[in-house]
C-alpha cells in the first residue's frame, strides 16, 4: 500500500493537476516529431504538430502510429523508426517527453541502467492517451497503432485501452519489479507484436527476464524473442534491422487493411 501512495504523490507532485497537466502535455504534442508519407526519393516529409490538421484533410496515410520514444528523448532511433513507418504509407507522431517543464532523468543509458524516477511511466502514458486522442479528432477513420522503444515499449504495454487497433512492443520483456510496470494491458483480441533479444543488456537483472508473450491472449498477440546465434539477441534496438522493420510493417499494414475492410472503406 505504501508504494501506491508513493506513485500516487510522485505523479501529482511532478506531472502537477488540472491546467497545469494539460499545459505540460500540450508542450510533448507541440514538440513531437511527425513524420508522414511523400512523394519524392526520401519518401516521407517531416512535418511540425500544428501541421497536421491541414496534412490529414489532404492526405489519407494508411495508418497512423503514436510512438513513444525511449527513456533518453527523441534520437536516431525515435528518426529512423518515423522514416520507415512513413516511406510504407504510414504516419508517425512522436510526442517529445522532454518537452515538459519538469522532466526528471528516469534512466543512465551509458551504463545501461533505468527506473531512476518511477512515476515517468504515469506520465508517458498520459502523454501516449494525449497524442492518440488528438490524432482520433483529426482522423477519426484511420487505423491508430501504438508503438514504442525500451521506455516507450513499456508505455505501450503497460497503457490501458484507449482505442488503438494494435501496439508493437521493441525491446521491453514485460517483467519488472514494480507492479504497474508489469503485464500487458493490451484488451483480449487486440493485435500486439512485441520484440525482444534474449540477451538485452538493459534486462540483466533477474526480475527483467521474461518476454511478453507471458501474459498473451489469443492469436492476434504474437512475442518474438531473437536469441543466439541471431545477431540480434544482444541488442536494444532491434527495428534498425530490416527484417525487423518488415516484421513490423507487416503486422502494421495487416491491422491497417483489417481495419478498413471492417469499417466499410
Amino acid at each position: 500500500m505504501r508504494w501506491a501512495l508513493g506513485v500516487a504523490l510522485a505523479l501529482a507532485l511532478g506531472a502537477g493537476t488540472g491546467a497545469r497537466a494539460a499545459d505540460e502535455l500540450q508542450r510533448t504534442w507541440d514538440a513531437a516529431w511527425v513524420f508522414a508519407p511523400a512523394e519524392g526519393a526520401a519518401g516521407y516529409a517531416r512535418l511540425s504538430a500544428a501541421e497536421l490538421a491541414e496534412h490529414l484533410a489532404a492526405a489519407s496515410p494508411r495508418a497512423v502510429v503514436v510512438y513513444a520514444h525511449g527513456c533518453d528523448g527523441l534520437s536516431e532511433i525515435s528518426a529512423a523508426t518515423g522514416r520507415f513507418l512513413a516511406q510504407a504509407g504510414v504516419l508517425t507522431v512522436a510526442p517529445d517527453s522532454f518537452a515538459r517543464t519538469n522532466k526528471p532523468k528516469s534512466c543512465d543509458p551509458g551504463i545501461p541502467r533505468g527506473g531512476l524516477h518511477r512515476a515517468v511511466l504515469g506520465w508517458r502514458q498520459a502523454e501516449m492517451r494525449f497524442a492518440a486522442e488528438r490524432l482520433r479528432a483529426l482522423a477519426p477513420d484511420l487505423p491508430l497503432i501504438l508503438m514504442g522503444q525500451s521506455e516507450g515499449g513499456i508505455t505501450t504495454a503497460t497503457i490501458p485501452a484507449i482505442g488503438a487497433d494494435g501496439r508493437v512492443i521493441e525491446g521491453w520483456t514485460c517483467h519488472a519489479g514494480w507492479p504497474e510496470y508489469r503485464g500487458l494491458n493490451a484488451p483480449e483480441g487486440q493485435p500486439v507484436l512485441s520484440l525482444v533479444g534474449a540477451d538485452d543488456p538493459w534486462f540483466r537483472a533477474p526480475v527483467l527476464h521474461g518476454e511478453c508473450g507471458a501474459f498473451m491472449q489469443g492469436p492476434e498477440q504474437r512475442a518474438i524473442v531473437y536469441r543466439a546465434p541471431s545477431h540480434l539477441a544482444g541488442k536494444h534496438w532491434l527495428s534498425s534491422d530490416r527484417d525487423v522493420q518488415k516484421t513490423i510493417l507487416d503486422f502494421i499494414l495487416t491491422i491497417a487493411n483489417d481495419t478498413k475492410k471492417n469499417r466499410g472503406h
